[in-house]
């Protein structure tokens, strides 16, 4: 991780803007060349956080997706900034739109969120738990794949994951009601999931696993429509 001086860091994002704050501060730039810098708080001065941190788990889960052939960023620097008590990931934003964006400005979805489907199923197939994933972070990309962007609240096994880990991050993926408006008369992402899960138990048969996962998206859906 590079160390930055202040003066280093606001000649850097000198006539950046600001896509992103909160009431600590400033939280996402962009530079005047399009890059990105996304910045971490340090919250305890004498602690290992600069080595633990936000923007290392970034930095570290966007090597694994390149080479797990996942599209997402492309990483430039990690900086610890000190004057600022900040850590920062400098990176290019992955080209493409967000599935979001997508949805919004195309109808008769169907076929578009059925391969949305399958894009899930790989993921968890390769083992990656994305905590924060959302059409916010799903991105389509020019050459009509799927990546992810925000991907520090990732973590990423060497083995698919297991029945339970996979329920638990559908909960994940259906939790925001302006996501679950675009899939709620249909089941294409569910049908593109169980079509491409290949989910393999000793203890649960395939027939069961779909079963508790078209339920659970379900009553995600009935849930988040209600609160809407």
């Amino acid at each position: 991780m590079k160390q930055l001086t202040l003066e280093a860091f606001d000649r850097l994002t000198q006539n950046s803007a600001v896509l992103a704050d909160d009431e600590h501060g400033k939280k996402v730039l962009e530079l005047t060349d399009h890059s990105i810098i996304k910045l971490f708080r340090v919250k305890r001065l004498l602690s290992q956080a600069t080595i633990y941190s936000p923007a290392r788990r970034f930095a570290k889960n966007a090597k694994k997706l390149k080479q797990l052939n996942i599209p997402t960023i492309t990483l430039i620097d990690l900086y610890n900034i000190k004057g600022i008590r900040r850590t920062a990931v400098h990176y290019h934003q992955l080209e493409g739109i967000m599935v979001r964006e997508y949805l919004n400005s195309h109808s008769g979805n169907d076929q578009f969120l059925e391969k949305l489907g399958e894009f899930l199923a790989l993921l968890h197939s390769k083992g990656i738990f994305f905590r924060s994933v959302h059409f916010g972070n799903i991105i389509y990309t020019p050459d009509k794949q799927f990546g992810l962007i925000d991907i520090s609240d990732m973590n990423i096994s060497p083995f698919p994951l297991s029945i339970f880990k996979r329920l638990r991050n559908l909960k994940h993926i259906f939790r925001l009601p302006e996501d679950i408006r675009f899939i709620q008369q249909s089941q294409a992402i569910e049908n593109g999931y169980l079509n491409h899960s290949h989910v393999r138990t000793l203890f649960f048969t395939q027939q069961y696993f779909k079963k508790k996962f078209l339920q659970t998206s379900r009553d995600l859906k009935a849930i988040n429509r209600e609160t809407g």
